[in-house]
């Protein structure tokens, strides 16, 4: 088998020398500081949550015991204690004459818990039962990083945001133990935070960044889901539903008006939209559509722009043929427009046989990502993907989009029972082999 740098076979799987560091080092501590440890335990645990209380008993057992390891390995890492008369930072109590039997290996792992930086990661790789292969998430350029995981490599999937220690072993890579991995809603918040934290600079400026990366991800099991803010892609502008309604006085007098305008497409049996080319794609400004009766006609834009724009242009040029009535406005994030979203539930799949539901689909995609190579890519840093080839680390973030992509057309597939549609057009577009 081929296996990338740093990333050894594991198919004679023995436990290595350091694995029982962890365990050790906490078993020592309950033992010999009881008190001193559950202190610093509770006083971290709400250093995490500083904003609500938390009661593991009150949390589903596998978030209660994820938070157990990372609060544990934090205190390993950064935590103090008190014990022999005063306040001790742990890992160097660990480490010193007074701490427990450690062997050299295990002794080195606890050092290496206090040396490594938590930092924020992206999968681009999975091999399962293997390893990973992780791109740092704030720092483009940096190389990316084949990592040895065998559990983890089972359940995750490329595009996961995470958290984690990097420990360097004798010939490879692994993660440390504690992970902090982030729902994809939450990804928008937390750069930022982490962004801002970053510029801010010393003092502790990585305990900040630390802090950050254990309270929003603790955030996830007790606050409620953020609502994303929606953008449209076309101008970046904030995402709202506008419709205007007016009446029609003179329907040939508007349709010849819209056929003599050449950015216009349409007819006024299906509707009619205008449009633009704008960096080799052609986007829709405004859409006519017939309305709920004959004397009828509705104007749809996509942000408030692009509806004021839109209404005065169509206005002027359709002059005394319409008159307007009324306008709708609503925001895609509001109550009102997820409860009726909830209420209507996802379109149901066309009564079609899987292979041509999957052909059907392909087209979509190959119509959708037809410009791709040459778009930019916020998590390419505003680069394109044609642009980001140009380093080795923009190499791998673009190959781990990639498998982001087929990882969850993969799982649409099996849903829906079809086929799953191939994104080799995209590999082949950007010149790369797997």
């Amino acid at each position: 088998m081929n296996l990338p740098p740093n990333v050894v076979d594991l198919g004679d799987y023995r436990p290595p020398e350091h694995d029982q560091a962890v365990p050790k080092a906490m078993a020592w501590l309950v033992d010999r500081h009881r008190k001193g440890w559950t202190n610093a335990f509770t006083a971290t645990l709400a250093e995490f949550s500083p904003d609500r209380p938390l009661d593991l008993a009150e949390l589903e057992e596998e978030f209660a015991q994820a938070i157990l390891i990372n609060v544990g390995e934090w205190l390993l890492a950064r935590g103090r204690i008190h014990a022999r008369g005063g306040l001790q930072d742990i890992n160097a109590y660990l480490l010193g004459p007074n701490g427990p039997a450690l062997s050299p290996a295990e002794a080195r792992f606890i050092a290496q818990l206090h040396e490594r930086p938590l930092r924020l990661y992206r999968v681009t790789d999975v091999r399962p039962g293997q390893g990973l292969t992780l791109a740092d998430a704030l720092d483009l350029e940096a190389a990316p990083v084949a990592v040895q995981e065998r559990s983890g490599s089972r359940s995750m999937k490329p595009g996961l945001l995470l958290g984690a220690r990097l420990m360097q072993l004798a010939d490879h890579v692994e993660l440390s133990g504690a992970i902090y991995p982030f729902a994809a809603l939450r990804e928008p918040a937390l750069l930022e935070a982490l962004a801002a934290s970053a510029e801010a600079g010393p003092p502790a400026a990585q305990d900040r960044f630390e802090l950050e990366i254990a309270r929003r991800w603790l955030a996830q099991f007790t606050g409620p889901m953020p609502i994303p803010e929606l953008r449209d892609a076309g101008s970046g502008e904030p995402l709202l539903l506008v419709t205007d309604h007016f009446r029609v006085r003179d329907a040939a007098a508007l349709a010849a008006a819209l056929a003599a305008q050449p950015d216009v497409r349409g007819d006024a049996e299906r509707g009619w939209s205008r449009l633009v080319e704008a960096d080799s794609l052609t986007r829709s400004l405004l859409a006519i559509n017939p309305g709920r009766s004959a004397d009828r006609i509705e104007l749809f834009a996509r942000t408030q722009r692009l509806a004021d724009d839109g209404r005065a242009w169509f206005e002027a040029l359709a002059g005394t043929a319409v008159e307007h009535l009324t306008r709708e406005i609503t925001d895609p994030r509001s109550p009102q427009a997820l409860a009726a979203a909830a209420g209507r539930g996802p379109a149901p799949p066309p009564d079609l046989d899987p292979q041509a539901l999957g052909e059907l689909i392909a087209q979509a995609l190959r119509r959708s990502y037809a410009n791709w190579a040459d778009e930019p890519i916020p998590v390419l840093g505003g680069k394109t993907p044609r642009q980001a080839l140009a380093t080795p680390a923009g190499l791998e973030r673009v190959k781990g989009l990639l498998r982001e992509y087929e990882a969850g057309e993969a799982e649409q597939a099996r849903a829906q029972g079809r086929p799953q549609v191939s994104f080799q057009f995209l590999w082949d577009a950007l010149g790369l082999a797997r």
